[in-house]
């Protein structure tokens, strides 16, 4: 094997030494010459070929062999082939403009709607490819930001070409302008979905144009990687402006519901005419009035329900009809009085049928309680319900209905839709085109320049550098600020230091590790946590920094005081550390050091609980209702042993902090007050610590061996007592403790009496010993003076589960179920 590398490095030298002479063949090296070894890091691969530089540019040593393309491949292929993308344009071009174009240009005949539906299909069929064969072959399309816009421009296109088969979806769907301001609506989303796809197209044309202008030749192996930010800059500045643009459109025809006529302004029309029919006697079975009534208009005061109808009906038709043979009147009355004479002369009252043309009438038909009374269904087949020709307002329950011609307002619609979609077009083409050269100027441009000079820098250290000037944004500084910095780095390093400051970065990329080994230390170590946070993190919210603060300054104050120090705040949880000498005994009392942690945890309990700020902040309602008499309760941990001491972190952020399965152990005793309902655990070799007459304020609760080891281990506690003070001040208002003779365990005295100790010392001597009916009994006694004594209950629960035998293989202690 070494003698084969060294083969394969003779090779590279040999390689590099042709490619040196080759000075009349074409290479894409870099001009200057001296850089030759820096620029090509491997000679060989296993394709035989290689690439030189970033930009695409490559040296083939060998033809590498054409790798065929996947079936997935050749789909995306064709999609960006430039006849399929003519294609897509033109499709586009017609979903955008179609149907409007149609209805402005006659509109044609309604029997030749099939050739614009038809059209209309093809491209709903075309978008459907298109959609189809990038969801399979594009990595990254599915599912994202334009998928969807594509599927919603590819679904508007349905109601269209569902008419190519005669199938009216709008009035399948329940008609109406309100389902035709949804189709117009999706037009208007299609327009902003697929302008970005001309926009795209057209772009890629500009720059093949251009660069073929400027003599611009890109390989189909060497074209330029766009940049990554770039590009996530450009699609996000779009995205942004097709949903704004999109969001525009659909209220803008939504808001349209409130502009134009449509059937629920004439729906009380149509109901007051139903009215009026009934009460003149006319029925579903029977067409007309009771009684034949043609001289209404000579006796308009009657109170004939007759000729309340007739009147009514008269009123209506002639309001809405007439306008081409009245238009010209200039005289309100005149016009009124001339539409009334053309429906007189049209209409029989005997048979209620207009005898006129109902083709040139705006009301095309009025059907009442399933009786034609107003011309006919054949003079509203001529009217599309596709590009809003009609306005219906029917009451469905019994069958009547009015129909109005909207062609005039629809042709409007249809010139107001074309403007519409060019100048969305318009404005997100500018837009989008605006965004991405200000991105290019202030943000790409200057980043690739600054990461060229890097990558140089790392590349060679003595590289030249060209100094730019001019610019006053911020990018521009930090660019020219990197050249001097390099520069002045050339300078300071002189030419060796450069080379090996260059090797190191080669070697390492580029990092710096500022770690150094950590020092082995001995520590009482205390672990912190404020129970119930969770609850009172939501409760609180912003308040709830002032709540952790304010705990945090009770408990660092009571640490710094008793002689040790705070070391990390984790949220609700502190660590905490009272150092030993590296000699010293952990199994004796060294000085009052492992009193004192136990005395700071003690007055931290004491001074949480009289603190008037925690009070205030605890009485929150949202606290109370939650966790109904909810104080400030914390767990403490005490454990001693050693730990590595040194710097956590990185370059970007260290912290000191202690690694140790003694921290651990601490942790795991603070969690384990939970379970004891206690406020305050200690390990054994703490205890062993501490001076006899403290040890007697102390009661033995258990022994159990905690999860991740399996050396059992005694723990003790202390029962710190309720105090009765409102404030801190008012806690240590009889105490003077700056004086010698203050004697905090008296001040502070347990909350058990040493009765109560000693009874429940006996109880626990019983349950190692494996006594556990004595112990049982001793334990109910303790129950007896203080039912709420967590250890004891947890003790009881225990043997009680296992009927209070004790297992074969008892040894005096368990495995604690808790971490």
């Amino acid at each position: 094997m070494q003698q084969e590398g060294d083969k394969n490095d003779h090779q590279d030298a040999m390689i590099a030494k042709k490619i040196s002479k080759g000075k009349k063949k074409k290479s894409v090296l870099d001009k200057d010459k001296k850089n030759l070894s820096v620029a090509i890091p491997d000679f060989v691969q296993k394709n035989a070929s290689f690439k030189l530089n970033k930009k695409g540019s490559a040296l083939n040593l060998a033809e590498a062999p054409k790798k065929s393309l996947t079936s997935r491949q050749l789909a995306l292929k064709f999609t960006e082939h430039k006849y399929f993308v003519t294609v897509m344009m033109f499709a586009t071009f017609g979903a955008l403009f179609g149907t409007d174009l149609w209805e402005f240009c006659g509109p044609p005949p309604i029997e030749t709607d099939f050739i614009i539906y038809s059209i209309m299909a093809v491209c709903f069929f075309v978008f459907l490819l298109e959609f189809s064969l990038l969801t399979w072959s594009k990595d990254g399309y599915s599912l994202s930001f334009f998928w969807w816009l594509d599927l919603l421009a590819a679904i508007s296109l349905l109601p269209d070409a569902l008419m190519a088969a005669q199938i009216d979806l709008i009035t399948l769907l329940g008609g109406g302008t309100s389902m035709l301001t949804i189709t117009r609506a999706g037009r208007a989303a299609r327009a902003g979905t697929r302008a970005v796809r001309i926009i795209s197209v057209l772009k890629k044309q500009y720059e093949a144009r251009r660069d073929k202008a400027k003599g611009i030749v890109k390989q189909e192996d060497g074209e330029e990687q766009e940049s990554m930010i770039g590009g996530k800059l450009g699609d996000g500045i779009t995205e942004k402006v097709i949903v704004i643009v999109t969001l525009m459109l659909i209220s803008n025809e939504l808001f349209n519901l409130l502009v134009f006529v449509t059937e629920t302004d004439f729906h009380l029309t149509l109901l007051n005419l139903e009215n009026f029919y009934i009460a003149c006697g006319a029925s579903k079975e029977h067409r007309g009035c009771s009684h034949i009534r043609t001289n209404c208009t000579a006796h308009p005061a009657s109170s004939d329900p007759t000729c309340h109808f007739n009147l009514y009906l008269r009123q209506v038709v002639a309001d809405h009809n007439g306008e081409r043979e009245c238009g010209s009147a200039v005289e309100e009355a005149t016009v009124k009085a001339c539409r009334l004479e053309l429906f007189d002369r049209s209409y029989d009252w005997t048979t209620y049928s207009f005898q006129g043309p109902c083709q040139v009438q705006q009301l095309r038909q009025l059907r009442l309680l399933g009786h034609d009374l107003f011309c006919n269904a054949d003079a509203v087949a001529s009217l599309r319900t596709i590009v809003n020709e009609r306005i219906v307002a029917e009451l469905p329950s019994s069958d009547s209905l009015l129909v109005f011609d909207n062609v005039p307002f629809a042709r409007g619609e249809a010139i107001v839709s074309i403007l519409q979609v060019c100048f969305i077009i318009v404005i997100l083409g500018t837009s989008s085109y605006l965004f991405q050269r200000d991105s290019d100027q202030l943000v790409i441009g200057p980043l690739s320049r600054m990461a060229k000079v890097v990558e140089t820098l790392l590349a060679n250290p003595l590289a030249q550098i060209e100094e730019t000037e001019g610019g006053d944004y911020e990018t521009d500084f930090v660019e020219r600020a990197i050249k001097k910095f390099g520069k002045l780095l050339q300078i300071a390093f002189g030419e060796a230091g450069s080379e090996i400051i260059g090797k190191n970065n080669m070697d390492s990329d580029g990092a710096v590790n500022p770690m150094v080994a950590g020092r082995k230390m001995q520590a009482i170590f205390g672990f912190a946590i404020i129970r119930a946070f969770t609850d009172c993190t939501e409760c609180l919210q912003e308040e709830v920094m002032l709540f952790v603060n304010t705990i945090a300054d009770i408990l660092h104050r009571s640490v710094k005081k008793e002689k040790g120090a705070p070391n990390k705040n984790i949220g609700d949880a502190f660590l905490l550390a009272w150092r030993l000498p590296d000699a010293a005994n952990l199994s004796a009392p060294h000085d009052d050091i492992a009193e004192c942690a136990l005395r700071a945890c003690v007055r931290t309990c004491v001074e949480t609980q009289a603190s008037d700020s925690l009070r205030r902040m605890t009485e929150n309602p949202k606290i109370q209702e939650r966790i109904p008499g909810y104080t400030t309760s914390m767990g403490y941990g005490l454990h001693v042993g050693w730990a590595i001491e040194g710097a956590i972190g990185s370059m970007l952020k260290i912290d000191a902090s202690y690694l140790s399965p003694n921290v651990n152990l601490a942790a795991r005793l603070e969690t384990g007050t939970n379970q004891f309902g206690v406020d305050i655990l200690i390990s054994e070799q703490v205890f062993s610590m501490i001076r006899p007459d403290v040890q007697k304020l102390l009661r033995k609760i258990d022994c159990v061996t905690m999860k991740g080891s399996t050396q059992p281990i005694a723990l003790y506690t202390y029962d710190v007592p309720r105090v009765t003070a409102n404030t801190i001040e008012e806690l240590y208002k009889e105490a003077e403790e700056e004086e010698e003779e203050f004697d905090f365990w008296d001040y502070f005295r347990p909350l058990t009496s040493t009765t109560y100790r000693k009874r429940h010392a006996d109880a626990v001597q019983l349950y190692l010993e494996g006594n556990w009916l004595e112990a049982k009994k001793s334990f109910e006694l303790c129950l007896l003076e203080w039912a709420d004594d967590g250890p004891s209950k947890v003790v009881m629960n225990f043997m009680r589960g296992r009927n209070f035998r004790p297992p074969d293989d008892w040894q005096g202690f368990r495995v604690l179920t808790s971490k």
